[in-house]
């Protein structure tokens, strides 16, 4: 399965990040549902940035140069 580019990676992290901070805000002061988005919005962050940053080294490696002689 080819990989995700990173410029279609940032964009859907972006969309997904902005639909876990609208229903935060529509759930402000619940006890219980606050906390639970609001971790669910940290893992994602850390999950995200984990396969991001994985992309981009892999979008900024130098390739291995073939030695003629």
């Amino acid at each position: 399965m080819p990989r995700e580019t990173t410029e279609a990676m940032v964009r859907n992290i972006g969309r997904e990040l902005a639909e876990i901070k609208q229903r935060i805000s529509r759930c402000r002061g619940d006890r219980v549902a606050e906390p639970k988005l609001t971790g669910t919005w940290i893992a994602h962050l850390l999950v995200s940035s984990r396969e991001l940053l994985q992309n981009l080294l892999i979008d900024t490696a130098q390739r291995p140069r073939r030695i003629s002689r």
